[in-house]
């Protein structure tokens, strides 16, 4: 019985081992940039300036990458799970395919950043910068999106149910085919959005500014727009509408509704 319980041991700890940082993996990106499907897990990498670093397919779960400069780096493929990457600058950078769950990414910089297809399940993107970033198919159910910035920003075909975009601004973003069921987007800046296709059922709205938007085809089945401001946004034709949902909403002589629905006027 105690042998079986010291060959146990023995293989744990090895494990361990065989998971943790690579040192030369470590050696080769501090003296050539580059590290590509290397073994960086666990790295303590605060602050550490690696712009236009190669990283593709790297572990880095677990990395603490806090004010780290990453800008234009390769990233495509890594595995960045619950990594530290508070305030870091990865603008320009591209994330592809990169899993990124659990992943502290509070105050960040990603603006024009490629996340495509990324798993951001449960990520922390907080008061993040992501104005023209690249979503399309990307995975960011449940994740905090709070206060970001995502002007411009691309998330067409995404899931995002029971995200947080509370007071977050995403001005003349795509959210067309998207996945949005349960989102809180409550006193968020959406003027001129698409959200053409989108399942965006039992979502709220309140109080969001939602003028100029487009929802055609776009399922609002219990969805919330108390307060919100949809001065000229067009609904016309948006699916699981009723006259319910606009009471305490407003509009324009520029909102388009269905024919047999009306809104408050904002001036009134």
């Amino acid at each position: 019985m105690k042998a079986l319980i010291l060959s146990t041991v023995v293989f744990a700890c090895l494990a361990q081992s065989a998971a943790a940082m690579d040192s030369d993996d470590m050696k080769a990106l501090k003296e050539n940039g580059e590290c590509v499907d290397c073994n960086l897990q666990g790295a303590k990498l605060q602050a550490a300036t690696m712009e236009g670093a190669d990283l593709e397919g790297a572990n880095l779960r677990d990395a603490i990458l806090k004010n780290a400069v990453l800008k234009g780096a390769n990233l495509e493929g890594a595995d960045l799970r619950r990594a530290d990457l508070e305030k870091s600058n990865l603008s320009n950078s591209s994330l592809q395919e990169a899993t990124l769950r659990d992943t502290d990414l509070e105050k960040a910089i990603l603006s024009n950043s490629n996340l495509a297809e990324a798993d951001l399940r449960d990520a922390d993107l907080e008061n993040a910068e992501c104005n023209g970033c690249e979503f399309e198919d990307a995975d960011l159910r449940n994740s905090n999106l709070k206060r970001g910035l995502f002007i411009d920003a691309n998330f067409q075909g995404a899931q995002l149910s029971k995200a947080n975009l509370k007071r977050a601004t995403a001005n003349n973003a795509n959210f067309r085919d998207t996945k949005m069921k349960n989102v809180r987007m409550t006193r968020a800046d959406l003027k001129n959005t698409d959200f053409s296709g989108a399942d965006l059922s039992r979502s709220n709205f309140f109080r969001a500014d939602l003028t100029g938007s487009l929802f055609e085809d776009a399922n609002l089945e219990e969805a919330i727009f108390w307060g919100s401001n949809l001065s000229g946004a067009d609904l016309s034709e948006a699916d699981n509408l009723d006259e319910e949902q606009l009471e305490n909403a407003c509009g324009d002589n520029k909102t388009l509704l269905p024919d047999d629905l009306k809104i408050p006027d904002c001036s009134s």
